[in-house]
């Protein structure tokens, strides 16, 4: 899991709306939308009370990343509690407020559980097919059915191989990529239709691309045509800034995973 910097996430809270408006140019759907159709809820499911604990173990606190995500709960409108305590101390605060989940991360893992329920969402998980779900409905809106459509796939790590899971889940054709063949034909070999190809990716031979790897600026404008999607979770954001100007490029370095996070939490709870 790649560790985010304050730089990355300083400018969230501020500019939620702002992102909020191009992503629903870009896709058609809001946020919360997307991450409902990832998750497979269908119905608007009541509100959780939500806790954002803070970690201090491995290197720490990263500063503001608790109020980042805050800002994400509450733009879904969710009663948020920021944790005054931290660790053990902090989910004891989560319990005795009457939270029913609570978020929290260290180096490896951002995880969202459950507090008196066994519901969990992983960050890697929410986040591919979150991504892979903006990049389909960004393809509708289009008018292209993503029935039979290659999506090529950077990465085959978690957030990888769940972006690739949902696309095949839409009738698209994943085709995998990763540095590592055996992990990109071992994803592949996992779905019903897919393919995979040796590094580096064939970039330029896709219109549709998730990038879930964590290189910066690799893919530059020549790559890109004006028809091409490229949906980029991964961070840095794999796409310099001229690729973004020429194509649309669907990048957010928080939002779209923890608000999947808690849709999934909310359609546990409903099962």
């Amino acid at each position: 899991m790649s560790r985010l910097l304050e730089s990355d996430i300083d400018l969230i809270e501020t500019q939620l709306q702002d992102y909020e408006d191009l992503f629903i140019r870009q896709t058609g759907c809001t946020m919360e939308e997307i991450a409902q159709k990832a998750v497979g809820l269908t119905v608007n499911s009541k509100r959780v009370k939500t806790a954002v604990i803070s970690v201090t173990s491995g290197l720490g606190m990263i500063t503001g990343f608790s109020q980042a995500v805050g800002a994400i709960l509450r733009h879904l409108r969710v009663e948020t509690l920021i944790g005054e305590k931290t660790d053990v101390a902090g989910l004891q605060q989560a319990y005795l407020s009457k939270c029913g989940i609570a978020f929290l991360a260290d180096d490896y893992v951002c995880a969202a559980l459950g507090i008196g329920s066994a519901v969990h969402s992983d960050n890697g998980w929410a986040t591919g097919r979150g991504f892979a779900a903006a990049i389909i409905e960004a393809m509708r809106k289009q008018g292209i059915n993503p029935l039979q459509e290659r999506v090529l796939i950077i990465g085959a790590g978690p957030v990888g191989e769940a972006a690739a899971h949902y696309i095949a889940e839409q009738q698209g054709i994943p085709v995998i990529c990763d540095l590592d063949d055996n992990k990109a034909a071992s994803l592949a070999a996992t779905l019903d239709q897919s393919a995979w190809v040796s590094a580096p990716a064939p970039i330029r031979q896709f219109t549709y691309i998730i990038d879930a790897g964590t290189t910066g600026d690799f893919i530059t404008a020549e790559d890109f045509t004006e028809k091409t999607i490229l949906a980029a979770p991964g961070m840095p954001c794999g796409a310099t800034v001229a690729a973004r100007e020429k194509a649309m490029v669907i990048h957010n370095p928080l939002e779209l995973g923890i608000i999947t996070m808690y849709f999934d939490c909310l359609k546990q709870l409903e099962d």
